[in-house]
């Protein structure tokens, strides 16, 4: 069975790619540029590699025509929506034209609600219409209601990743103020998410293709059940490097997207995963086991720089 994933070289992508060949899967992996660090680590963990960009579906077209699966996992800041589309139409006007089935894992995130009355969000919580990323429930609706033959499709939205290398993780950009002595903390004290290790996201990835039954139009949010305030979460990362110091709070900052579109509770609950997949995090929590994420990522940054 053949997987394209794209995003290959990106946080989720990547680990994905990699349990999907752990799994036995003939895995491509989309990139920009080959050459990198993290496309050369792709391909040490056999996953081939396909040059292109995701805006130009010329570039990996033949890869849907040729895969079983394709799992997307990224957002394209430039132009999401328009990319996304130029995916889909994509993948449409290949199914219309092979008899292939396939399977179609887009992937969103905890972070499309905004800011909503209720404390724990499940799959049936509609978007606040006023957040900057309620258009990617909107995306996941256009997906569905597509008319793509023989192509199952499936949404994962994942609560913040952690773990594991996690150089674009949040606890990444807290784990490097505790580095460099100065800790500011933007946006709303009160406000917790819900959290996923990267190897428990990626499993997911797999369970999906491995179902027992033929899912089709599912939208599965998948997190640990921990639910920390986002503060005590940055405390830990602190401790963990050693800093001692105090941490200022701020508002939030138009430049920076954790301290606006993530500023409030983003709670979720993987019961549905629990139900249908059998997915059940294997890692008890971020805060845990802080000192070995440090550790992960401390290795990660030495390895960089020699």
């Amino acid at each position: 069975m053949k997987v394209l994933v794209t995003g290959a070289t990106g946080y989720a992508g990547f680990h994905a790619a990699i349990a999907l060949r752990r799994a036995g899967y003939q895995v491509y992996g989309l990139v920009r540029d080959e050459t990198k660090s993290r496309a050369q680590e792709l391909q040490r963990h056999e996953v081939n590699l396909v040059v292109g960009d995701i805006t130009e579906p010329d570039t990996y077209r033949k890869y849907i025509e040729n895969s079983d699966v394709i799992v997307h996992a990224m957002m394209d800041f430039k132009d999401p929506q328009g990319a996304d589309l130029k995916l889909f139409d994509s993948l449409r006007d290949i199914a219309e034209t092979s008899p292939k089935k396939r399977v179609f894992i887009y992937t969103t995130g905890c972070s499309i609600y905004g800011k909503r009355p209720e404390r724990v969000m499940d799959e049936t919580t509609p978007a606040n219409s006023t957040h900057a990323l309620a258009f990617r429930m909107d995306m996941e609706q256009k997906l569905f209601t597509m008319p793509i033959p023989n192509c199952r499709r499936v949404v994962l939205r994942p609560g913040f990743m952690y773990g594991l290398d996690g150089t674009s993780s949040v606890s990444a950009t807290w784990f490097q103020m505790g580095e460099e002595g100065k800790a500011i903390y933007r946006g709303n004290a009160e406000k917790g998410w819900s959290w996923v290790h990267i190897s428990d996201l990626a499993e997911a990835y797999v369970q999906v293709v491995e179902s027992s039954t033929a899912i089709d139009g599912e939208v599965f949010c998948i997190a640990d059940e921990q639910r920390p305030k986002c503060i005590e979460v940055m405390k830990a990362c602190l401790r963990a490097t050693g800093y001692e110091g105090e941490i200022e709070l701020a508002p939030s900052q138009e430049d920076d997207v954790t301290s606006t579109w993530f500023d409030q509770n983003e709670f979720i609950t993987s019961r549905k995963a629990h139900r249908l997949l059998g997915w059940v995090p294997r890692h008890t929590g971020i805060i845990d086991e802080i000192e070995t994420y440090y550790a992960s990522w401390k290795a990660t940054q030495t390895n960089r720089h020699e």
